[in-house]
């Protein structure tokens, strides 16, 4: 199932991705862009949680979103994405179309289940759970036994929605409609009227008393009451390893986790292809996580993002000018600053940024 947000111009004005785009795989999507998830098989208990987390943003970097997973256990949802979704063909839509595909997992038979006892038994409403025919059995409900769905990766709000209401906000203004005529029912001295009968009702009421969660939450934003993120992932209990511990299996991983781990209280990562893994994690335990920070949470609005081209200094510039400018961001930094000397341009060593975890912003 897709949805549409707004399209650039050179889109047509009805976007079919059933028809506009061709459809291959979601593996052979994602392959294209140089990532390939190892098989079930290949991963024990403890690689297989980050490597999950890892292919759901690389599908999310797609715009791919999955919904209704808390019936399955980390290995039975992996299983499934391997043996079923990776394989089904589907539109290979553009990023530039803005469209979404909302893959609802629970339709999907499993663990013994047709799709639609899994629905009635873990996710139907009370109001759904009513026989549709006689005989009909309705199992009993249960609570899903994972807690999974409300961490997963959600889809980003267009750019335009940032200027107006988002989710988290205060209820939206009540809307109002500007009319050619200033008063054309003649109720203007009416509107006076009660607009002051509104004003001193206001000025008798005493004011709300102080709300210490938003005070709390204001505190925190000011940089004396700012922690390093490390100090508050062990105040959570969230391991994080010495890159010593860590092996060449459970590397990748045990970083793919903490991606995820950082991304839910709104830390994010900019830059990073030129840095293997290791080298990746090794930063990120020796600095990155050690300096003090404000961490939003899942904040539509935005987050702390950590570059690991520094400060941008003269050689975080030419690292930037050899992995990561545009050939026309090469051209015109060559025409500003006609001294330095521009490197030859250079495919980074990892094909990570354009699937590490992102904000809904």
């Amino acid at each position: 199932m897709a949805y549409a947000a707004p399209m650039p111009d050179d889109f047509p004005p009805v976007f079919d991705p059933a028809e506009d785009c061709p459809w291959r795989t979601p593996r052979e999507i994602l392959a294209r862009h140089g990532y390939a998830p190892p098989p079930p098989s290949a991963l024990d208990d403890r690689q297989l949680p980050g490597r999950l987390w890892e292919l759901l943003y690389a599908a999310a970097a797609r715009r791919f979103f999955f919904h209704g997973t808390d019936h399955l256990n980390d290995r039975e949802f992996y299983e499934l994405l391997w043996a079923q979704w990776l394989d089904e063909p589907t539109a290979d839509i553009p990023l530039e179309a803005g469209t979404n595909t909302r893959v609802m997992v629970s339709e999907r038979n499993a663990k013994g289940m047709t799709h639609e006892e899994i629905w009635l038994r873990y996710y139907a409403e009370e109001a759904d759970r009513v026989p549709l025919s006689p005989g009909e059995i309705i199992p009993p409900h249960e609570d899903p036994p994972f807690d999974r769905d409300r961490f997963l990766p959600v889809p980003p709000i267009p750019l335009e929605a940032h200027a107006g209401w988002l989710p988290g906000d205060d209820d939206p203004p009540a809307e109002t409609e500007a009319d050619d005529e200033p008063d054309p029912l003649g109720l203007a001295a009416v509107d006076r009227e009660i607009a002051a009968a509104k004003e001193a009702t206001s000025a008798e009421v005493p004011p709300a008393p102080p709300d210490p969660a938003l005070e709390a939450q204001l505190r925190a934003r000011e940089p004396d009451h700012w922690t390093p993120p490390a100090q508050q992932l062990a105040a959570e209990n969230i391991p994080l390893l010495p890159p010593a511990e860590l092996t060449d299996e459970t590397l990748t991983p045990i970083l793919w986790e903490l991606l995820h781990n950082l991304a839910l209280r709104g830390f994010y990562v900019l830059h990073t292809d030129h840095l293997i893994d290791g080298d990746l994690y090794a930063e990120l335990w020796t600095r990155g996580l050690r300096e003090p920070a404000h961490l939003p949470g899942r904040n539509p609005r935005g987050g702390w993002f950590h570059d690991f081209l520094g400060s941008w200094s003269e050689g975080d510039m030419q690292l930037w000018l050899r992995h990561y400018a545009t050939d026309e961001e090469r051209a015109a930094h060559a025409k500003e600053y006609p001294k330095d000397q521009i490197p030859p341009k250079e495919r980074p060593v990892a094909s990570r940024d354009w699937r590490v975890p992102k904000g809904s912003f």
